[in-house]
């Protein structure tokens, strides 16, 4: 059994925290109600490390257990961490510098998933509405869907957080990795052809905020389902293998999804031929929404070939998302991986960690 001290306003964005996740280290992890009963320090955002509270960093001192930065999300990784292809890093505190073990999308095997993204496990209510809008979606036909398409309210939706400002493009060639928040809020502002919506909070104030309501996934998908002809579905930072709720969304509400994946990006691993969704990789934002703007609709070569696509792509997600299976599996995968990892962490302990003594 690992002991582990869980800390931090973040936390409970963690593999270790969703309920969903929470048979698969029942027997393995236990929870220490205080620092010093700990085998582990576990956090999910720099942030939190960096404002640790004292009494965990003199036991650390005294002690000198592992600080595991367990993080599931690039963009805080990117954005606020600036390490995020580090698999050990120094984090500031006000009680001085600390070593960190640093567990992300790029430096660890937890998130690098086999065939179900990560994020999906981590509330049982992707599976249950996948299961559901997937097998709907497989019966449709390519002629049904170009009847779906041609008869869709709007023409492009947009529904994620409005950021702007270049702090929000950090790159790192080197790990595929750039933050993608300021492009994409600037196709969907640059987009104008036909009818555009741009939805939710940051766009529509008045529009209560994701964490009030009830179910948000479910809000989400009454909300587009059968809606737009297609919906930009991009994430907020492009990593290989980090691959949220958006894409999937985008195809169970029967839209043609707007993404962005270079040639190293796991997207192309789920069986999805090219012509199903719109890859907007290596374009500016005006390329990008000149690209959706043009989306020519009435090209009866053009719709056919997408439609054709399409419904093979629905088929292949229904096969994926549908089978129970795909998903214990992934569930023991994530169970194996972060175990692995703590394991291999505690018996590593410091020894790969440079002097800290001028630090």
């Amino acid at each position: 059994m690992i002991r582990i001290f869980k800390a931090g306003a973040h936390i409970r964005r963690s593999p270790l925290s969703y309920p969903a996740l929470a048979p698969l280290f029942d027997s393995h992890i236990e929870e220490a109600a205080t620092p010093d009963s700990a085998d582990l320090y576990v956090f999910s955002h720099i942030l939190d490390i960096e404002n640790a509270p004292r009494e965990l960093v003199e036991d650390w001192r005294q002690r000198r257990r592992p600080i595991v930065l367990l993080s599931e999300e690039p963009f805080w990784d990117t954005l606020w961490g600036r390490q995020p292809l580090a698999r050990h890093r120094l984090a500031d505190s006000p009680w001085g510098r600390l070593p960190v073990h640093q567990l992300t999308h790029h430096s660890s095997a937890v998130f690098r998933f086999e065939r179900i993204p990560y994020y999906l496990l981590t509330n049982h209510r992707f599976a249950n509405a996948y299961a559901a809008k997937f097998a709907r979606n497989a019966r449709q036909t390519p002629a049904g869907w170009r009847r779906a398409f041609l008869q869709r309210r709007s023409d492009l939706a947009f529904l994620f957080e409005r950021r702007e400002g270049a702090h929000h493009s950090l790159r790192w060639p080197e790990g595929d990795t750039v933050g993608l928040c300021h492009w994409r809020t600037q196709i969907a502002e640059t987009c104008r052809r036909g009818r555009v919506e741009r939805l939710g909070r940051s766009w529509q104030p008045e529009r209560p905020a994701r964490g009030q309501l009830a179910d948000w996934h479910l809000d989400k998908l009454a909300l587009l389902d059968g809606h737009a002809r297609a919906i930009g579905a991009i994430e907020n930072t492009h990593q290989p293998n980090y691959i949220t709720e958006k894409l999937f969304d985008a195809f169970a509400c029967g839209a043609l999804p707007a993404y962005t994946a270079s040639p190293r990006h796991r997207i192309h691993d789920l069986g999805l031929t090219a012509d199903s969704w719109l890859n907007l990789h290596g374009l500016s934002a005006a390329q990008a929404a000149a690209r959706l703007d043009g989306l020519d609709w009435g090209n009866a070569a053009w719709l056919e070939r997408t439609c054709e696509a399409y419904a093979c792509a629905q088929q292949a997600l229904s096969a994926l998302l549908g089978n129970p299976r795909n998903w214990l599996r992934e569930r023991a995968r994530l169970q194996a991986a972060l175990l692995a990892e703590f394991r291999s962490i505690l018996d590593q302990g410091h020894t790969a960690w440079p002097d800290l003594s001028a630090a």
